[in-house]
Formats: C-alpha cells, sequence, structure tokens
C-alpha cells in the first residue's frame, strides 16, 4: 500500500474508532482490514457515521472517490464524486463544486464522454467565479478548453484558453502557469498554426524553472512539446533530442507516462527517417509503460501495424490490426478505428486474400459514411435544438408583456391602444428576427447537404475503372488507382463538412482527381495549369468543392472521342479581394449529344450553392458558360469563368 492510501486508512481509523481502542499493543483491528474490501467498508461506515452532517458526507464521498479512481475502478469512482457533487450543489456550497465538478469532469472525460464533462466543467467554472478563485477559474476553464480542443470545437477551445491565461496572468497567478501555456499551445497545434503553437510553448520554456510555475509533468509536456514542433518544420534529429531529454527526465523521476511518450514519439520519427527497425523496437519497449487507457494499445498496434506493412511483413501487421478489433473500447476512437480498417484492407490485398480485401474496404467506406452521416445528425439536432429554445424563448416574452400590461393601470383608452400597439409591433418585430435566424441555420445546413449530394459524382466512374482493372487481372495498377482513389476521397470528407478550405488545399485535391482520370485513359489528355505567383494560395479562403463539378463535365463531355489530343486549362488570378478561375478545354463544345454541359445535375447543385453562399457571406459569385466557338468559329471547346469572393475572417 503507497503512503496516500496509508494517510487515508489511518484517517479514517482515528475517525471511526474510539480512542480507548487504539493502542501500540492493540490497534483495535484485524489484520484483514488492509484488504481493498475493508478500506471499502470503513469508507461505507464513515459515510453513514456522517448522518446530516452534509460537509462530513461531502468529504467522505470525495476521499472514497478518489480511492477508488487510485484502484483503477472509474466507474464506481465516478458514482461517488456524483453523490458529493449533488450534496455540494444542494447546500450551495460553491467551493466544494468547483473542486468535485472539476475531478468529477475529468473522469468523464477520460471515458469518452465528452458531453457529460462538458456540463459539469461548466457547472465547475460557475461555481469558481463565484469564489473568485482565479487558481481554480483559470484551471477549470482551461481542462473545458482541452476538451473542445478534443473534439475539433476550437473557436470554443481558443475562447475558454484565453480566458484561463488572461485570469492567471491578470492575477499573477503563476502557480503551474506552464500548464496552461501548454495546453493553450495544443490548442493551437491542432489548428495546424505551428506559429502560436512555438510561442506558447516558447513561454512555457522560460518558466519552467521559475518555482511553482510547473510540475514534472509540465516540464515533461514542454519537451514532448519541443520534440512535436521540430518535428513539424522537419528538423527530425533536432526533434530526437528534445525527445531523449523527455525520456531521461522522466526515467529519473519514475515517471511512466513520460517515459511512454518519449519512445512512442521518438519511434514515430524513426519512421519518417526510414529507420523501420528502430521504430518498431522503441514501440515494443513503450508496452511495458501502457497505463490503462486502451488508446494507447489501439494505437501502437496500429503503429506496429504499418511498420509491418512498410517492411512486407504482411502477415505480423494483419495480426496486430486484427487484436484492435477484439478491444471494444476501439468504438470510443474513431481515428484508430479507420486506421485499423485500413490496414485490414491493405494488409489483405497485399496477401491477396481478396474476399477479405475487399470485405474490409466495405467495411472502411461503410464506417466513413456513418461517421459523416452523424455529423450531419448532430446538425440536424442542433438546428431542432436551436428552434426549440427559440420557441420557448418567444413564448416567455409573450408572457412577460402580457404580464407587464396586466399589472399597467392606464388612465386614458388612446393610451391604451398605444401600448397595445408598441406591444404588437414589437412581438412581430421579435417574430422576424427570429425567422430570418431559423432561416440563416436552415440554410447553412442545406449547404452541408448539398456539399453531401456532390460527393457521388467522385465515385462511380472511378470504381468502374477499378473493376475493369481486376477483370484484366492488373492487381498492381488497381491497387495503385485505388490508393490514388482512397487519398481523394479522404479530402472530399475532411473538405464536405467545412464551410471553407484554403485554394492550395481545392488546388492539391483538383489535380488529384484530374490524375485519376487521365490515368484510366488509353490516351490521356493534356492538363494545364497557371497560379498566379502574386497569390498566397496558403491564406486565401474559398468555399470547398465548387470547382470540382466543371472540370469533371469538361473531361467527361470535354475529351472523350476525340480525334485529336485533348488539353484542359486551369489557371487561378487574383483581383482585389476576389478570386478569378478559368477552365478551359479544346473538346466538342455545346452539341446536342453533350447539351448536359449546361443543363447537368452539378450545374444545378453549383446555382443552389451560389445562391446560399452570397446570402451568408453577402458577396457576389460571378459565373459564365461560353461554347468557344461562339467568339472564334476556328476554336472549339468550352470555357468557364467563375469570380469567387475570397472568404478570409479578417
Amino acid at each position: 500500500m503507497d503512503i496516500s492510501k496509508a494517510i487515508v486508512l489511518l484517517s479514517l481509523l482515528i475517525i471511526l474508532i474510539p480512542n480507548s481502542h487504539i493502542s501500540a499493543a492493540n490497534p483495535g483491528f484485524p489484520d484483514s482490514m488492509h484488504s481493498q474490501d475493508s478500506i471499502q467498508l470503513l469508507f461505507k461506515t464513515r459515510i453513514d457515521n456522517a448522518g446530516n452532517d452534509n460537509i462530513k458526507r461531502i468529504e467522505a464521498h470525495f476521499e472514497f472517490g478518489e480511492y477508488l479512481n487510485e484502484e483503477g475502478k472509474t466507474a464506481e469512482s465516478i458514482l461517488q464524486f456524483t453523490k458529493a457533487f449533488r450534496i455540494a450543489q444542494d447546500v450551495e456550497n460553491d467551493k466544494q463544486i468547483a473542486n468535485i465538478g472539476n475531478c468529477l469532469a475529468n473522469l468523464y472525460a477520460a471515458t469518452g464522454n465528452f458531453e457529460a464533462s462538458n456540463q459539469t466543467y461548466k457547472i465547475a467554472l460557475a461555481s469558481a467565479e463565484k469564489t473568485n478563485n482565479s487558481g481554480e477559474i483559470a484551471k477549470i476553464s482551461m481542462n473545458l478548453a482541452s476538451n473542445y480542443n478534443y473534439t475539433g470545437d476550437y473557436d470554443k477551445a481558443i475562447k475558454h484558453g484565453l480566458y484561463a491565461l488572461k485570469t492567471k496572468e491578470s492575477t499573477q497567478n503563476l502557480e503551474r502557469i506552464c500548464y496552461h501555456y501548454i495546453a493553450m499551445g495544443n490548442i493551437f497545434r491542432e489548428n495546424n498554426n505551428t506559429v502560436k503553437w512555438e510561442e506558447y510553448v516558447t513561454k512555457a520554456y522560460k518558466m519552467k524553472d521559475v518555482e511553482g510555475c510547473a510540475s514534472l509533468s509540465d516540464r515533461a509536456k514542454i519537451y514532448n512539446s519541443l520534440g512535436g514542433i521540430a518535428v513539424q518544420k522537419g528538423e527530425l534529429e533536432k526533434g530526437l533530442l528534445y525527445y531523449d531529454t523527455l525520456f531521461a527526465l522522466s526515467n529519473k523521476a519514475g515517471y511512466e507516462q513520460g517515459i511512454c511518450t518519449a519512445l512512442t514519439n521518438s519511434a514515430g520519427v524513426y519512421k519518417q527517417l526510414g529507420d523501420y527497425t528502430k521504430a518498431l523496437e522503441m514501440a515494443n519497449e513503450s508496452e511495458q509503460y501502457f497505463g490503462d487507457n486502451p488508446y494507447d494499445v489501439i494505437f501502437n498496434n496500429n503503429f506496429k501495424a504499418e511498420l509491418n506493412q512498410l517492411q512486407g511483413q504482411y502477415l505480423k501487421g494483419l495480426k496486430l490490426a486484427s487484436e484492435n478489433l477484439k478491444i471494444g473500447e476501439i468504438e470510443n476512437y474513431s481515428t484508430e478505428k479507420l486506421k485499423t480498417l485500413k490496414l485490414l484492407y491493405e494488409l489483405n490485398f497485399h496477401l491477396k486474400n481478396w474476399d477479405k480485401a475487399f470485405f474490409w474496404n466495405d467495411s472502411l467506406r461503410a464506417t466513413e459514411s456513418r461517421l459523416r452521416d452523424e455529423d450531419i445528425r448532430q446538425s440536424l439536432e442542433e438546428l431542432e435544438t436551436r428552434y426549440e429554445t427559440e420557441k420557448k424563448e418567444q413564448q416567455i416574452e409573450l408572457l412577460t408583456t402580457e404580464n407587464k400590461l396586466k399589472n399597467q393601470r392606464i388612465d386614458a383608452g388612446i393610451a391604451l391602444l398605444v401600448v397595445l400597439l408598441i406591444v404588437i409591433l414589437l412581438i412581430v418585430y421579435i417574430l422576424q428576427i427570429r425567422k430570418k435566424q431559423s432561416q440563416l441555420i436552415q440554410n447553412e445546413l442545406r449547404q452541408q447537404v448539398l456539399r453531401a449530394q456532390m460527393n457521388p459524382h467522385f465515385i462511380f466512374n472511378v470504381m468502374g475503372s477499378i473493376q475493369g482493372f481486376l477483370y484484366n487481372n492488373e492487381a498492381k495498377k488497381a491497387a495503385e488507382y485505388l490508393g490514388k482513389f482512397a487519398v481523394l476521397m479522404r479530402s472530399v470528407l475532411e473538405f464536405s463538412s467545412q464551410e471553407t478550405i484554403f485554394l492550395k488545399d481545392e488546388i492539391t485535391m483538383l489535380k488529384n482527381y484530374i490524375e485519376l482520370e487521365r490515368a484510366r485513359m488509353k490516351i490521356p489528355f493534356d492538363v494545364d495549369y497557371y497560379i498566379d505567383p502574386k497569390m498566397e494560395t496558403d491564406f486565401i479562403e474559398i468555399p470547398p468543392m465548387l470547382l470540382q463539378p466543371f472540370v469533371e463535365n469538361a473531361i467527361k463531355h470535354g475529351m472523350q472521342n476525340l480525334n485529336y489530343q485533348g488539353k484542359l486549362s486551369l489557371q487561378f488570378r487574383e483581383k482585389q479581394d476576389q478570386l478569378e478561375v478559368e477552365i478551359l478545354d479544346n473538346g466538342s463544345g455545346f452539341t446536342k449529344s453533350n447539351n448536359i454541359r449546361h443543363n447537368s445535375k452539378a450545374l444545378e447543385i453549383f446555382q443552389q450553392r451560389r445562391k446560399g453562399i452570397e446570402r451568408r457571406f453577402k458577396k457576389e459569385l460571378n459565373f459564365e458558360l461560353q461554347d468557344l466557338k461562339t467568339i472564334d468559329v476556328t476554336q472549339h471547346g468550352v470555357r468557364v469563368f467563375i469570380r469567387l469572393p475570397i472568404l478570409n475572417h479578417d
């Protein structure tokens, strides 16, 4: 039994056993009371003895929860913390609500229940603000920010993270300030903002040796973050040095989590360096430091399976990926589950287990679709919740207005009519505002649905080509083609849920799509790109997947059955705050047989998206579609010209 448990047990015995029974010769309890069951019995007896003393009941349930958590009994620990939390709420003890709520929310987050965790953090934060305890306010707010960061709600993550830092810095409360700097840096890391990430990590590094500013785990996180930044910049050897420092620091202090992190991250760097043997060695070594978190096991199995795949050891990799499916908690980690399914497909493909390869490929696509559908369902639920909230708010406002009218004493009839008229106008105004808000929300949701409708346009032709390769026993070509297709679909799935993307990413996706189309043609068409060198494509934001349907039409209807070399040209220019895009092909132009080029479903969806974008951002989107013969009879083909508003968030 460690020291902390011994202290808890001793304090319990002092409370529960009369002084006359405690002596060096006769301690008053048998040796069996040192067992876990005996300790739990003592806690339960302490709770019973607390009676109606709410403070003692809170302390007993809370300390019981701490003990159970140390024993790894998370569910039972949550139950005891919840009881303590509710009693604290009943007696309105804000100090206890803040402290217990923070611990309870931490456990919820550890089990993957982020909805309950966020709600509990918010209650705890409100109580901490009532006590004016800056340290508690900052700690809870930063924990809440970390939750939002983990679930991808970056706006709320940044908001609560900055609030925590402002609270600490404005009160000159430097206790564990490094933890807050590191947590804030991690939020920007998830946003791929390496500059801001490094800025906050540097702040933490400068303060790490100031007394009270950093714990052992904080210093470990600092070196881990410095290593991550170096790797992000491509400075792999420098990253390894930081991870070595993390390992030495953690090893000296017996900090197993830090050792595990150093080994795992070093393994990742060696993988990038191509030293797969060293990477596998370090991944295996890290396993002895795993805690009870199943995520560590799942992640490590996937990592080692990828290394086995790179080394051609497909059976070993397949065994590791299969082990992940036996871990029930994999359902809580969608990214790692998708990685596992992808490995099962690819490894079976390499082993020529065609039936299993196609089975796992189907499972992978189904899981991706389910996750996308869940995002849409969540958006619908949020819309419904907002609508119901607005209805209740309107009812409350109406009732408030009626009560005010009943309580007013009107001396003259004219005054009464005036008041009634004002109330009616106010209600009409409020209803109009609510209606406009609801329409805006519906338009945003409709735009997401339209994006989802565009996804099938990418799929059917490519799948037909893959099927053709397989029928012709061109497995290697099919695998290469399917790999490119998987990269494209990953981009589509990622971009379809975003309101805007960077121009660089849109161009990369278009290039990938065009290469797929060229690869399946017997005589590939030529393609030419012109990107204005003055443009900063890394920073220009536009609506996602707006251009692909026109590129698809140019290829599908313009590059088929030509008796000369086909050519496709894409040009991008920036003019003031607008992006000009020109898509040219030298195909047959508009004919009766391909008149669909300007009456297609893709064009219909584009026009709907165009209206939504103009309504949402209050910016005009211009579009032109021309048959080149109408300009010059010696030319043939189609010109598509689009002038897009740049949607950067200024």
